[in-house]
């Protein structure tokens, strides 16, 4: 009886650890990444169901593809930051390709698509909407682009912290321990009042705190490594594990195909 209980008890340890496995990636990938989400529709304005929706990025060429239901709404996860290129087919419909589209981390990118009645054949192409607004996320966070890391004016470091100064609600940052405590000249800061131990950095998912000192990152990208830093301070997403200050996401630049 004791050993069925013993092993009983092992499964479910292991059954356990499996699913928080499983979970901590889910939220690492929501952390990471962006999303496409949007509904297919016609002229008139009624849902094009089993559309094909086709995500390609621009620096990589990787793909990206869903199909949208019966009402014509489609979701691609898991995307990775970048510049991208929309392309939505229907039969009947001419083929409607949106270009520059931009995906951010934690963020969800609008993909709604008008379709034409004509030929496969036939090809419409537009530029993506530049003002893209966030209706499917109810965070408060900002977007530090790798344009603005790289020409607004950084400190001596050249660290893209000095930007905190463009967050509502933060403190300028500052140096807070000497040197040869922190080598990476980390700063710190106050979100929205609370105390600054409860700022939380990943960097390309990884956690990126100074376990000593909690207040400051361990390590600091150089600022032309950066692609782009996403920083929520309110209304946080399930994801953001240990965060009550700001939940910084730093995404580090990968390699293209020219």
């Amino acid at each position: 009886m004791v050993k069925t209980r013993l092993r009983v008890s092992m499964l479910c340890v292991v059954a356990l650890s499996f699913l928080a496995l499983v979970s901590t990636h889910n939220t690492w990938a929501q952390v990471l990444y962006g999303s496409v989400t949007g509904t297919v529709a016609d002229q008139s304005g009624a849902g094009v169901p089993k559309a094909h929706a086709v995500l390609t990025n621009r620096a990589t060429a990787v793909v990206r593809e869903a199909d949208a239901d019966d009402s014509g709404h489609y979701t691609i996860t898991d995307v990775p930051p970048g510049e991208y290129d929309l392309r939505v087919a229907a039969s009947g419909f001419k083929p409607l390709t949106q270009t520059n589209l931009m995906v951010a981390a934690n963020t969800v990118t609008n993909g709604d698509a008008r379709l034409q009645v004509g030929a496969m054949s036939e090809q419409v192409t537009v530029e993506a909407s530049v003002v893209n607004l966030q209706t499917e996320k109810t965070d408060v966070h900002t977007e530090l682009s790798e344009k603005a890391i790289l020409n607004l004016p950084l400190n001596q470091y050249r660290n893209f912290q000095t930007l905190i100064n463009l967050v509502p609600g933060a403190t300028p940052g500052k140096f807070q321990n000497a040197i040869a405590d922190t080598p990476e000249r980390a700063l710190s800061t106050n979100i929205n009042g609370t105390n600054r131990n409860n700022n939380n950095t990943r960097v390309d998912g990884a956690a990126d705190v100074f376990v000593w000192l909690p207040h400051h990152a361990v390590y600091i990208p150089p600022a032309e490594t950066v692609q782009e830093v996403n920083i929520s301070t309110n209304n946080f997403d399930p994801e953001q594990g240990m965060t009550g200050g700001a939940a910084i996401t730093v995404i580090t630049k990968s390699g293209t195909n020219t």
